[in-house]
């Protein structure tokens, strides 16, 4: 039986749901991660273990000749692992290599290629020492997952500060980019990349984004009800578009964001090359029809197509809200999935009871909902129908002596 290997990082990486699309395709799922007690390990055929932060592709090759294990695709649904896949993918002359890939994989990199073509012009450096431009953003330029580390400086004295802060946490090392900061209302857009043309599929406004923290925040939905931001979704999916065709992309699922400001400013935020967390697959599902899962796995085995473009659809409205905790401790719902489902207009429910909050700095995420309305004063309703039925409390963690 053709083997396929799935990635996962600390649990993470879709590992049951890309199971189960290979099973269906009569293929042979061998999981790969650092855990050798990994949670979903009995949920694949085989699994192999590599620290992804120590060893190298040569370690895992050899492991995956000794079991004789020949890839025939990778599918690898989180940032951090991206260069891993397109490695290996290279190695073994499979769907997924190509040094033009490796372009998103870095935040720098996005944004020069951006500016060569003539598709940005906001102001960045990979030289924090050389910034000359306030407000800014200063952020990690590669795997900077979860809005961890993003922080917004206003002058030398705050970047020299948070590079402190990295130093003591042990990050001294890391590549960095700092970005003229861009006023605005903030979206996202998910779409697919065939043949270096990009598709899009749902488009996001997030009119409650955190400007504090950069972190999703209050209510996001679909479409955009702005006229400016349904302007500024448009330009930027030509800009886009323009960018995967000269980098000749293909099999590619993308989720990146942006902002546009009243005046008709629009800028690309960040891009990643996968589909958006949360809700989003279920929003996608909804508006599309596509499953975000079933087609990856498909552009991981080289085999989707697209028969005709896919409009963006503005019915159902479609919102959702990701609840955030905001202190250290163990999250404990008392409210369950099926009780939010039975509410008016839910099309999906995540509650992860007994989340752990253990840094502020990330986006710490435990109860995830998405409804559909026909408008969005109806979609208010509904949220806050399901918001007041949640019942939660967070519990500090004792003290070590």
């Amino acid at each position: 039986m053709k083997s396929v290997l799935i990635f996962s990082k600390l649990h993470f990486g879709a590992v049951p749901l890309v199971a189960e699309q290979l099973r269906a395709r009569g293929l042979r799922s061998v999981l790969v991660s650092e855990l050798p007690d990994n949670r979903h390990r009995d949920k694949c055929d085989d699994h192999v273990v590599v620290d992804w932060e120590s060893e190298d592709l040569s370690t895992l090759t050899t492991q995956l000749e000794e079991r004789g294990i020949a890839p025939i695709a990778v599918v690898n649904i989180l940032e951090s692992l991206a260069p891993w896949q397109t490695a290996l993918a290279t190695h073994y002359d499979i769907p997924g290599a190509g040094e033009n890939r490796q372009v998103l994989f870095s935040k720098v990199l996005v944004r020069e290629h951006m500016r060569d073509l003539g598709l940005s012009g906001i102001r960045f450096s990979s030289d924090p020492a050389a910034v000359d431009f306030f407000p800014s953003i200063i952020k990690p330029s590669r795997d900077s997952g979860a809005s961890r580390l993003v922080s917004r400086v206003d002058g030398p004295d705050e970047i020299l500060a948070y590079r402190r802060q990295l130093a003591e946490a042990g990050f001294a090392d890391t590549e960095l980019i700092v970005e003229e900061y861009l006023p605005g209302v903030e979206f996202s857009v998910d779409g697919i990349v065939v043949d270096g043309r990009f598709h899009p599929l749902l488009t996001v406004e997030k009119p409650e984004h955190d400007h504090i923290k950069h972190h999703d925040a209050g209510l996001e939905f679909h479409p955009p009800q702005q006229d400016h931001v349904r302007e500024g979704v448009r330009v930027l999916c030509e800009r886009v578009d323009t960018l995967c065709a000269d980098l000749r992309l293909d099999q590619l699922w993308l989720h990146f964001e942006g902002r546009s400001t009243d005046d008709g400013r629009t800028e690309l935020i960040e891009i990643n090359p996968r589909f958006g967390g949360g809700m989003i697959p279920a929003a996608v599902r909804e508006i599309s029809g596509i499953d975000p899962i079933e087609a990856f796995v498909s552009m991981a085995l080289g085999e989707f197509t697209l028969d005709r473009p896919i409009p963006l659809r503005d019915r159902p409205v479609i919102g959702w809200i990701d609840m955030e905790g905001d202190e250290l401790g163990t999250v404990e719902v008392t409210t369950t999935e099926e009780d939010l489902r039975e509410l008016p207009g839910v099309v999906g429910a995540q509650i992860t009871n007994g989340y752990q909050i253990t840094d502020l700095e990330r986006e710490n995420f435990f109860l995830r909902f998405a409804v559909t309305a026909d408008s969005v004063s109806e979609l208010r309703d509904r949220v806050e129908t399901v918001r007041n039925k949640i019942d939660y409390r967070i519990t500090a963690q004792p003290q070590m002596n």
